[in-house]
């Protein structure tokens, strides 16, 4: 199972790192991009299978934020869809903060 769970979140990072040598997108629209095939894979049904498949490796990666964001928005409306993921982005912040705080940006 962690080899499989390697191997998707390689493929998902080999295609954005191809898809960032090869085009004038920036990191930021790559992930706006990777959120949305998330949510449009989850609208198929066929999210939640890679995740069964493939676990971790498939419930880590940005696109999974996109699933979580659709799943949550059809079960609990549209305007709660952030509650399924907001203990992830409160985490990422508090975390930002503390690596902010530990190391200096060169110039």
């Amino acid at each position: 199972m962690i080899i499989k769970s390697f191997i998707f979140t390689g493929i998902v990072c080999l295609i954005a790192q191809i898809i960032k040598d090869n085009t004038r997108l920036t990191s930021g629209h790559i992930t706006s991009l990777f959120c949305m095939i998330g949510a449009f894979l989850g609208f198929f049904g066929i999210y939640d299978r890679f995740i069964a498949y493939f676990g971790g490796g498939a419930s880590v990666v940005i696109m999974s934020f996109g699933n979580t964001l659709y799943k949550t928005a059809i079960s609990e409306g549209i305007l709660n869809m952030l509650s399924g993921v907001s203990i992830g982005i409160v985490t990422s912040i508090i975390m930002a903060f503390i690596i902010t705080l530990i190391f200096r940006v060169k110039d």
